[in-house]
């Protein structure tokens, strides 16, 4: 049995709610886990990457604005046919489909923990109007008179 069947109306409407929060977040914290991730693996990672605070156009079209190669400080050339600039895309596809996988892993756990958290505290306002003058406290119920145990 699914444990949104046991909630109440009014429970299932706060379960919604705090989905959509909780989608809201994962999708704003997503976007800015990829671009610092993309911004790392430019940096760390994929170091021949272009870069024209580091790099020197060597190649260029005229016409397109395309760089073609380009050199580093040392006088090493790099062009489109390198390693570093011909995986960066599939990093960044893979980086993309783990925060994909992440995101929804973390928000169902998150909706999941708190549908709980309601039918326990369904459950717990129940057993309260039920017990009437008896108090639950701990799970134990204990006879009262104005607020205070009878022993």
């Amino acid at each position: 049995m699914e444990i949104v069947q046991l909630l109440s109306g009014e429970n299932r409407r706060r379960l919604e709610r705090f989905s959509g929060a909780a989608a809201l977040l994962a999708v704003v914290l997503g976007v800015l886990l990829f671009w610092g991730g993309t911004v790392f693996l430019r940096e760390s990672v994929f170091k021949h990457w272009f870069n024209p605070t580091r790099h020197v156009v060597v190649d260029q079209d005229p016409v397109t604005g395309e760089v073609y190669a380009w050199k580093d400080a040392l006088d090493n050339v790099y062009t489109q046919d390198d390693a570093h600039v011909r995986y960066f895309p599939y990093a960044c596809a893979a980086l993309l489909l783990l925060l994909l996988g992440l995101g929804v892993l973390g928000h169902r756990l998150l909706v999941e923990h708190y549908a709980l958290i309601l039918v326990l505290m369904q459950e717990r306002l129940w057993e309260e109007s039920r017990a009437g003058p008896w108090e639950v406290a701990s799970g134990l119920a204990c006879r009262v008179e104005r607020g205070r145990p009878l022993a």
